[in-house]
């Protein structure tokens, strides 16, 4: 007798990737996690687990100095970060897959970027560090300039997190629908173009992103601050098969700080990268009960390939 074909025919919501119904058991009950990942020049050496979350966003916070917020959801992680501290508009990205919020503290000056009023009044279920401590989080080390204690590396797992997030929200870690992206399959070799690399400047040159694509496997590869983005958990450079540029307002918050806030709902511009060409558009998203859609210049959806998805912020 042939042997059963197994199918891979459950599409993931984040990435569009394809599993088995057996392998699709694995995520299908779980509730995303978000976990704000520091992206200071002398954290990057430190990065752990980014190269396995489904989307990661990018954005710059005070001084113009981007940080991360990893999604995971169709893989686990042992270990993932340093762990940062949160800022409101990141809460938004991570509030359109309903997913669980890690992060270490966050911006507590009253006003428009108080993180703590914004988690109340959206129902985010965050994991704070100072909150759960060692029963998520791990201490390993400090980040140094001379004497000063710039940050501290914490990581955490997603398993952990999930753990937490279960007992603190009372039986919460279950999946809750969110729309999805549209997606289509790879190009093929002759349709695949060369637009690369893409370069985005947040600070400076050490904070410098490009985006090189590789035709042969249509995957960007990472680098900052003109090194490859290695994940010290894996031992490789982080890869996407979707690069997303989205232009956003951005405004002081007014609270006599640095804080910076985004207008993460309404529309702007979009550039997206996909199969080694670039697509501009538009992004559109009602409110941040809503996910952030993207359309062509003929108001079409566009849809991306089937993979990591990378999303970088910039001022409009």
């Amino acid at each position: 007798p042939k042997p059963t074909r197994i199918k891979a025919e459950v599409p993931h919501p984040i990435t569009g990737v394809f599993f088995t119904r057996d392998e699709a058991e694995g995520w299908q009950w779980k509730r995303p996690v978000g976990v704000m990942v520091d992206n200071h020049t002398l954290a990057r050496p430190h990065h752990k687990g980014i190269s396995r979350a489904d989307i990661v966003f990018e954005a710059e916070a005070e001084g113009q100095i981007p940080r991360l917020l990893a999604i995971f959801h169709s893989r686990d992680v042992s270990e993932v970060g340093p762990v940062r501290s949160a800022r409101v508009y990141f809460i938004d990205w991570a509030l359109e897959f309903k997913a669980y919020y890690a992060h270490v503290g966050g911006a507590s000056t009253p006003g428009p970027a108080n993180i703590n009023d914004y988690i109340q009044k959206n129902g985010v279920l965050s994991l704070n560090q100072f909150r759960l401590s060692t029963t998520a989080y791990t201490y390993s080390g400090d980040i140094t300039i001379g004497n000063i204690i710039l940050s501290h590396i914490y990581y955490t797992s997603t398993q952990k997190l999930r753990e937490a997030g279960n007992q603190i929200y009372k039986n919460s870690n279950r999946f809750e629908q969110f729309e999805s992206f549209k997606f289509k399959p790879d190009a093929p070799m002759e349709k695949r173009g060369d637009t690369s690399p893409l370069i985005l400047v947040f600070r400076d040159n050490e904070y410098k992103v490009e985006w090189t694509y590789d035709k042969y496997t249509n995957t960007y590869i990472r680098f900052q601050g003109g090194s490859p983005h290695i994940d010290k958990l894996t031992n490789t450079q982080i890869r996407a098969k979707n690069v997303i540029v989205l232009k956003m307002k951005g405004y002081p918050a007014g609270d006599g700080t640095g804080h910076i806030l985004f207008k993460t709902t309404g529309e702007g511009e979009a550039i997206v990268y996909r199969d080694g060409t670039e697509i501009r558009g538009k992004w559109k998203r009602n409110s941040i009960k809503d996910r952030t859609l993207l359309y062509d210049n003929e108001g079409k959806e566009i849809e991306l390939n089937r993979g990591i998805i990378w999303v970088e912020i910039q001022r409009s």
